[in-house]
């Protein structure tokens, strides 16, 4: 059974307090040395009380102490019918959703800073987590195993990439060397609910102007397919020529009919190439992310977004302690543009070789202007964290503005671009028949 000590916050697993008298028994434990940095190690003693005070006698603050070969009779129980749903999302290769490891690491961060133990809050989110929420379950087993066979959470998050990204891993490793796990995992969490908030926001403004356009495909598609046949018909019994507008959507429907499956094949093709290439060819990913850089009203949501990614990255693990130089590694992929990413890459050059970060940015360029003065502030105040919070907070808030200007003018221009399509269509079929009319009035 895991107790925690009431004057500490450390687990010691009392599952198996005293073992024989004659045998020993190995022991992990992990803890905080007498200058705050991480250790952990195994020791062998009769019972877990002996072990607890040949530690505390080298000045350690035990965290955790759990017989290595035991562990947890709780985790052992849930291994057996919860490893095989974790080994699935490992062999299939899938990741787990960003907004459940967020949720994860939300509530192991409350639990842990309520004075809880890391393998006792595990183990309440292995045991607590709802039908719906299996994967944060899995999570949590996994992560206790790993714990319990001697690795510490930022090595047991380092075990599954496929859960924490490598800028999560880091920040947790630097939270426990600095003995502030709680409030890095609820800085972790605060990270990933933000970038989930503003690839929400983004897909809500894409949403209604591609399904516009998909409405618009599919109504122009019946009209060719099977409208315009029909009109077709009435038209070569009447035996006349026809205006050049109806003759063009005639012959338009003839090759959709004749040809739609080599269309439709042709289609799926080209998205397979470029979905191959995007990925594998960068000078061609570079091309995509300028061009879209280039797009007016979207191009500056998406600078936009690229800069709040960096500030808000850039804070986190700069808060964590993490050095400026290694925590660029981190803010360029995050950004998700290549364009940026490799001005990134130039700062992070340019800060290894003695330039401050403002200069820095200043000179990769694609930055705006007050994001610089913000980060120039912040380096000279002493203060770059906050300034960098603020202006990620800026540029987020950007985003919001410029998705709530685009809204009101997409929803009229999409309407018209699909009255446009339809009543083109409409109008090349009924043309003959005006015509006929003017003719017989006349």
């Amino acid at each position: 059974m895991t107790v925690a000590d009431n004057s500490t916050t450390n687990t010691i697993d009392r599952g198996a307090l005293v073992s024989d008298n004659n045998l020993s028994t190995t022991f992990f434990w992990s803890g905080t040395g007498a200058t705050g940095n991480f250790q952990r190690g195994t020791i062998s003693a009769e019972n877990i009380d002996i072990a607890a005070h040949k530690i505390a006698l080298q000045g350690i603050e035990i965290k955790v102490l759990t017989p290595q070969k035991q562990g947890s009779e709780k985790f052992r129980k849930e291994n057996a019918s919860k490893d095989s749903l974790f080994n699935a999302f490992t062999l299939l290769g899938n990741k787990t959703s960003p907004r459940n490891t967020a949720l994860f690491t939300r509530q192991l961060a409350t639990l842990i800073q309520a004075g809880i133990p890391i393998l006792q809050s595990l183990e309440v989110l292995g045991e607590d987590a709802s039908a719906e929420q299996k994967e944060i379950a899995a999570i949590a087993t996994t992560l206790g195993k790993d714990i319990l066979a001697g690795n510490t959470l930022a090595e047991a998050a380092s075990n599954h990439p496929q859960v924490f990204d490598l800028l999560s891993q880091q920040l947790i490793k630097a939270g426990e060397a600095s003995a502030t796990l709680d409030l890095t995992l609820h800085n972790i969490a605060n990270h990933q609910e933000r970038t989930l908030a503003l690839k929400a926001k983004i897909k809500k403004a894409l949403i209604h102007p591609i399904s516009v356009l998909a409405i618009a495909a599919v109504v122009t598609m019946l009209m060719l397919t099977k409208v315009v046949p029909q009109f077709e018909q009435m038209f070569r019994s009447q035996g006349k020529a026809l205006p050049s507008m109806t003759a063009f959507v005639i012959e338009l429907s003839a090759t959709m009919q004749n040809y739609w499956a080599y269309a439709l094949v042709g289609a799926f093709m080209l998205i397979i190439i470029f979905r191959i290439c995007y990925h594998t060819k960068p000078a061609f990913t570079l091309f995509v992310h300028q061009l879209l850089l280039r797009l007016p009203l979207c191009g500056g949501l998406i600078k936009a977004s690229c800069v709040a990614r960096f500030s808000r990255t850039l804070a986190t693990t700069y808060n964590a302690g993490i050095p400026i130089a290694s925590a660029l590694t981190f803010a360029g992929p995050v950004t998700g543009n290549l364009v940026y990413q490799r001005a990134i890459g130039q700062v992070q050059h340019a800060v290894d070789h003695g330039e401050s970060l403002h200069e820095a940015i200043a000179q990769a360029g694609h930055f705006p202007s007050l994001i610089i003065k913000m980060i120039a502030i912040g380096e000279q105040a002493g203060v770059l964290d906050t300034m960098l919070e603020k202006g990620a907070a800026h540029y987020e808030s950007e985003v919001e503005n410029t998705i709530d200007k685009i809204l009101p003018l997409l929803e009229p221009a999409m309407m018209a671009l699909l009255g446009l399509v339809i009543g083109g269509l409409i109008t090349a079929m009924y043309l003959p028949v005006f015509q006929m009319g003017t003719v017989l009035g006349g």
